[in-house]
């Protein structure tokens, strides 16, 4: 949960030296705005915040949030491509681009962003289910898609999602065994070697 005055994460404060106080107070008070849904508030707060701290990512990366909670996807994407630009390590935003171009219809182009964001971070479980979302209802790509709710299901160890489990279950129904991969190993490797469909995006 979002708390009333959080510190701004940025990865690039080492280079661009101590955050300023105003920033802090005000990337704060639109993360609350956010946490409220006032989406069209935080937009115009993060707009501002933008204007005279462009350097930092974390509030591009907010901002793009923002402006795809009203559709606005054409915006996000341009929001989310700056924050990439002040920070192209920022796993988050890597991530949350794929969403945005899946919104956008771009499939393969959010495909290759998924698979990105997990060269980012290979312990980003929600860009797993994001892929197996992408695979399933937008690229009718059951190998992959049963591929990548394993390996979503795997990451949640105890605690795995009910309703993914039945997807799986389904899906096992519907790609021929000698299809079916093992939910463990590399996951780029088991992705380009089940290329058989266009590609990934999903969200939640």
């Amino acid at each position: 949960m979002f708390t009333p005055k959080p510190e701004v994460i940025d990865l690039k404060v080492d280079v661009l030296g101590p955050v300023p106080l105003a920033l802090q107070q005000d990337f704060g008070d639109a993360l609350v705005l956010m946490q409220d849904e006032k989406f069209l508030d935080a937009e115009k707060l993060l707009l501002d915040i933008t204007l005279r701290f462009p350097d930092f990512a974390g509030p591009w990366s907010n901002l793009a949030i923002v402006q795809s909670k009203q559709e606005k996807f054409e915006e996000a994407l341009v929001s989310i491509d700056t924050a990439l630009q002040q920070d192209e390590k920022f796993c988050q935003a890597v991530s949350f681009k794929g969403i945005v171009l899946r919104e956008l219809g771009k499939f393969k182009r959010a495909k290759e962003q998924y698979l990105a964001a997990l060269e980012c971070n290979p312990n980003d479980v929600m860009t797993l289910y994001n892929l197996g979302v992408l695979s399933d209802l937008y690229l009718h790509d059951n190998v992959n898609a049963l591929s990548y709710y394993q390996r979503y299901l795997v990451a949640q160890g105890d605690q795995q999602d009910e309703t993914v489990k039945s997807w799986v279950v389904d899906l096992k129904r519907r790609v021929p065994t000698e299809d079916q991969q093992k939910p463990t190993g590399n996951i780029e490797k088991s992705a380009e070697t089940n290329n058989s469909t266009p590609q990934l995006a999903g969200e939640e």
